[in-house]
């Protein structure tokens, strides 16, 4: 069993990668729950697109249950060797309720930013199957909504705002939201 888990979720574009990006700097594993859907695109061949992502997250979770995603995740903690884990990604209170079973300590860390902001973002970046319009981040927001991010974010334990402030900002507020709860 996992000691302690970090739980981060977050709408598209709030900065969950920077999450990723400094736990991995202070030696925490992170695994992405993203990784899962996108895998299951590459492995159905698939189109690596917005409108396949979102296909696959809910065909997977309604044919094998609201918790797939997470136990796909749970599979790969065994091979972990440290205390702590942070999983990037979790988008419904099924997931958070796996995880409670598989760790000693869960942490949910949610990253609020404007829509605004993250269509900004989105747009601007160059990662494959990221939104470009405004309709699509709408839809994107919907779907993430009915899995249930929204209860996911109304449970978190610590709260991030990553609007119009420097990044160096952002990442110095999740090393200290990361050490509170490793502490």
């Amino acid at each position: 069993m996992i000691e302690e888990l970090i739980l981060v979720t977050g709408m598209p574009g709030s900065g969950k990668s920077i999450v990723k990006e400094v736990a991995e700097g202070l030696g925490i594993p992170v695994l992405t729950m993203g990784d899962v859907i996108r895998g299951e695109v590459k492995r159905r061949g698939l189109k690596e697109e917005v409108r396949s992502y979102v296909f696959v997250m809910k065909d997977i979770r309604r044919r094998f249950g609201a918790q797939i995603v997470a136990k796909r995740v749970g599979k790969k903690l065994t091979n972990i060797k440290a205390k702590t884990v942070c999983i990037e990604g979790v988008r419904s209170l099924e997931e958070v309720e796996y995880f409670r079973r598989v760790a000693k300590e869960v942490h949910i860390l949610a990253l609020v930013s404007s829509f605004k902001i993250r269509l900004e973002r989105l747009s601007s970046r160059n990662r494959l199957g990221d939104l470009k319009t405004e309709m699509e981040l709408e839809e994107r927001d919907k779907t993430e909504l009915k899995v249930g991010m929204g209860d996911v974010i109304a449970k978190a334990d610590y709260y991030l705002l990553n609007d119009e402030r420097p990044i160096d900002d952002f990442r110095r507020d999740i090393r200290r939201a990361i050490i509170r709860f490793i502490q």
